[in-house]
């Protein structure tokens, strides 16, 4: 995916541009790299190529599908779907059409995420991507008002499957959220150069998702799993950034919260990125200089990390702050991008 160095102390030029395809980094040969740079390359353990021209690099395993295994699919079907399903996403459903998907999320009464998802419509209803963990949480949660709707929800994931590609195809979606159903297979553009792959086939695809898992991060997604449901408001996710909440749709469960939130509160939890000299994993606490929690991290692999921090002092949003890890480690954190999905 294209980015730009994602560390927030480098000393690589913001506008000079790098592409990172599985193990390697592969750079212009104008992009320029100090000495003091190259460590936080073994972090990533990841190999440099340089080039004149990203399609002329010999880059092995660049096409493959890589597994997705850790989402799950769940589909709502039946007469009432559209209606009983409106009344517990943040997303309007209205706008999810054939050939136009959306983010969202369910919430519980207090506003906080059941859960976070993908959904694109299908035929008699919709289909959602969301974290394979949860899916019976999600279904148990739904079914209590379901019982007089005449709509059915039914665990996908053993029938279908997630994949993620860097390289998108001639006839594949090119603008962001867009889908196309091509040989019964659904076709996502999920960011610029990202495409995710919803199939009923198990297709040839690498499980080493690191390159994956680090381009979500450097595009702030974050995804609710069993350590952070029923924690977390949809913005403190940035899902008003990514077009995943409407604020123009009718009632849906917690709401009032998520709109109090947006129109007449400050959100003083939002979304961060950063990197560790050592491998992190999700749940671990951020600590401030007295050694109090003011965060939690969402999302990580191997050294990067993403986390949801409260930070009292809102001007500082955009620069970068120091925290440090539970063995004192110290580690700085910014802000994730904030952009629409629809731009």
């Amino acid at each position: 995916k294209s980015a730009e160095w994602p560390h927030p102390r480098s000393e690589i030029p913001h506008q000079r541009r790098a592409v990172t395809v599985g193990q390697a980094l592969v750079v212009h040969d104008d992009f320029a790299i100090s000495n003091d740079s190259i460590p936080f390359l073994s972090i990533f353990n990841l190999t440099i190529i340089e080039c004149n021209s990203y399609n002329s690099c010999n880059i092995p395993n660049m096409e493959k599908l890589i597994t997705l295994n850790h989402f799950g699919f769940l589909s709502l079907t039946g007469k009432d779907a559209k209606k009983f399903l409106q009344g517990y996403t943040t997303c309007d459903l209205e706008e999810v059409l054939e050939g136009q998907s959306r983010l969202g999320a369910i919430c519980n009464i207090q506003g906080r995420m059941l859960a976070n998802f993908r959904i694109v419509a299908q035929e008699d209803g919709y289909l959602l991507r969301l974290n394979a963990s949860l899916i019976t949480e999600v279904i148990g949660f739904l079914q209590k008002y379901i019982v007089f709707s005449k709509a059915k929800l039914e665990d996908q994931s053993q029938t279908k499957h997630c994949y993620g590609t860097f390289i998108g195809q001639e006839q594949w979606p090119s603008s962001l959220l867009e889908d196309k159903r091509i040989n019964n297979d659904t076709i996502i553009c999920v960011d610029k150069d990202r495409f995710e792959v919803w199939s009923e086939k198990k297709l040839d695809a690498s499980d080493e998702r690191e390159a994956w898992a680090w381009s979500e991060m450097d595009s702030g997604y974050a995804w609710i799993d069993e350590l952070s449901l029923n924690e977390y408001l949809p913005q403190m996710y940035n899902l008003h950034n990514l077009k995943g909440i409407s604020f123009e749709k009718g009632c849906y469960l917690g709401q009032e919260i998520v709109a109090r939130m947006q129109f007449r509160g400050k959100l003083k939890k939002k979304l961060y990125q950063g990197v560790a000299s050592r491998e992190i994993k999700n749940g671990e606490n951020i600590l401030n200089e007295r050694q109090q929690s003011v965060g939690k991290v969402v999302s990580a692999q191997g050294a990067r990390f993403l986390a949801v921090i409260q930070n009292k002092d809102q001007s500082q949003d955009t620069q970068s702050l120091d925290f440090k890890l539970s063995d004192e480690q110290n580690v700085s954190v910014t802000q994730v991008p904030i952009k629409q999905e629809s731009q």
